[in-house]
């Protein structure tokens, strides 16, 4: 409780004659007392109390510090959480015996933007489950999207992942869109498996062991956070006192990201449209030099080099066209998906204002009750019913009060756990987006400096100085045609190093893949041979899984 006004419910004076005598005599200086929210909330102490600057303190510091402790939301939330309270509070990041791994199997095709997701799940130590494996669960994509959207609702302590999107920028039902639906549907998986938050909620159960057709259970589960224009018009007041600098100084670092990223992804979609429109005037050019090739009636060779430079040129505008689908496959989606992160970290952030600026209207509202029950005590002549009504609603305030300043905390300690592996996340995200990114830039200038080195030949023999007499360079020796191609699997001839490529990416991530899935298929071995003698726990467990 943190009303810097007690509640005591035997300050009231009984003046009813029926009544039973009273034995001892009531205080009337109750709420003189220290406030019991003082008692029951430690105080903390500084990092640095052994440092000068903490002794020397001046006395307004002190004062200022005191009017914090004894004022509404600051006095409930005045100094840091310790652990034993993080430990009360978040009991879930202190133990390491409840795990659940999702692992994707593949992505069917069904109706245009709802695919279906395979995948086995496996559990460790959650209560509940009836099996430890479950293999080949198929959900479709609105049936995650509700997942998704309850697992919001229900867990405003959590920065929920966004769902990813059922397409991408890649062409429909190609090579490249399955493998990168695979890889972003895998990391959203992997993000929410990994909080021990989220594989707590009961609804996860249903999700795991529902057949085909999946939809949320606990559909009674509504937030208790405004929406609609009364969240747009709390909005527009100031931010509420914050006592943790981190989740104070997170929230504007999220909205410059979350900003910085739409002028990103705006960009990379203007240059996707200008380089198609490059395409189709290469391709322009393309058609021309072909048309030039019939003019030339006097000089074979010429002819010949304007027909092959026309089907290059061809294969340059392909090549572009298929560059601005890969600007925005392998990084424009990759900023989307955390712009789309951002924006609702942010109002994850915002609700938990919202839930601080109701904790403070019910602050407020205690003091209230407070100073309605000090006036009905002060009565000459006590009213029986509205001494009731005067407790009664006290207690509720009290109650609602001290719910929501618990509910704080515990978003407030949760809040500062994920605070560290969004920015992690991001880190290790925008590192991959921009290494897949280049090396995309990479390979295309050398699929186009390889065509170009095909029709070196045919420039060359075009005369004995390679072609360069048409150019009104007759002055030169005959030169000698260097053919080797500078583009090969061994490496860059121009730089004399090997590079790297985009398929040797795949074939070691692949390999990876392959470990990981021999390790595990390894320790399901040791865990069938160790479980071959039926005990008590062995078969109850197997009489718990549905046989029809």
């Amino acid at each position: 409780m943190s009303s810097a006004i007690p509640y005591l419910p035997d300050d009231f004076e009984d003046n009813n004659p029926s009544a039973a005598p009273i034995d001892q005599e009531i205080s009337q200086n109750h709420f003189a007392e220290q406030p019991i929210w003082s008692e029951q909330i430690p105080q903390y102490e500084d990092q640095h109390e052994d440092t000068p600057e903490v002794e020397t303190i001046t006395t307004d510091q002190n004062t200022i510090q005191d009017q914090h402790q004894h004022q509404g939301q600051e006095g409930a939330q005045s100094g840091r959480l310790t652990e034993a309270e993080l430990k009360k509070l978040i009991p879930e990041r202190f133990t390491n015996k409840y795990q659940l791994t999702i692992k994707l199997l593949g992505i069917e095709k069904n109706k245009i933007g709802n695919p279906i997701l395979r995948f086995d799940a496996t559990i460790k130590g959650l209560p509940r489950y009836r099996q430890n494996k479950y293999k080949d669960i198929r959900r479709t994509y609105n049936e995650v999207v509700k997942f998704n959207r309850y697992l919001t609702v229900s867990n405003l302590e959590v920065f929920i992942p966004v769902i990813p999107s059922a397409t991408t920028s890649y062409p429909s039902g190609g090579e490249d869109e399955t493998k990168q639906l695979i890889y972003v549907w895998q990391e959203w998986f992997n993000r929410i498996t990994s909080n021990p938050i989220l594989i707590r909620d009961d609804e996860f159960i249903y999700f795991i062991e529902n057949d085909f057709g999946y939809s949320v259970i606990n559909t009674q589960r509504k937030t208790n956070v405004a929406s609609g224009l009364v969240r747009k018009t709390l909005k527009q007041l100031a931010v509420p006192y914050d006592p943790y600098e981190e989740l104070a100084d997170f929230r504007p670092l999220i909205k410059a990201a979350y900003l910085t990223c739409q002028k990103l992804h705006k960009l990379l979609d203007k240059s996707s449209k200008t380089q198609k429109q490059l395409s189709i005037s290469i391709f322009d050019l393309s058609n021309k030099l072909g048309v030039l090739s019939q003019f030339e009636n006097l000089h074979p060779g010429m002819k010949n080099m304007w027909e092959k430079l026309s089907k290059i040129v061809q294969i340059n505008s392909d090549l572009d066209l298929i560059e601005s689908i890969n600007e925005m496959g392998s990084l424009g989606d990759g900023v989307q998906a955390l712009i789309d992160d951002f924006y609702e970290i942010k109002e994850a952030l915002t609700n938990r204002h919202l839930i601080m600026r109701e904790l403070i209207q019910a602050e407020t509202q205690t003091q209230a009750k407070h100073l309605q029950a000090t006036k009905i005590k002060n009565k000459s002549a006590l009213d029986p019913i509205k001494v009731d009504e005067a407790i009664r609603s006290l207690e509720y305030a009290t109650k609602a009060e001290e719910s929501l300043n618990l509910q704080v905390k515990r978003i407030s300690g949760e809040m500062l756990f994920e605070k560290d592996e969004i920015i992690s996340f991001t880190e290790h995200k925008f590192q991959r987006l921009l290494k897949t990114y280049t090396l995309n830039k990479i390979e295309y200038h050398r699929k186009i400096l390889k065509h170009l080195e095909n029709i070196r030949l045919d420039v060359r023999i075009v005369d004995e100085r390679g072609g360069l007499s048409r150019l009104n360079r007759d002055n030169l020796s005959n030169l000698k045609h260097n053919l080797l191609q500078s583009q090969s699997a061994s490496g860059d001839s121009w730089s004399s190093r090997t590079f790297r490529s985009l398929k040797q990416e795949e074939e070691e991530r692949e390999q990876r893949l392959e470990q990981q899935e021999e390790e595990e298929d390894q320790d399901d071995t040791k865990l069938s041979t160790d479980k071959t003698v039926i005990d008590a726990k062995n078969a109850a467990n197997l009489l718990g899984v549905a046989t029809f």
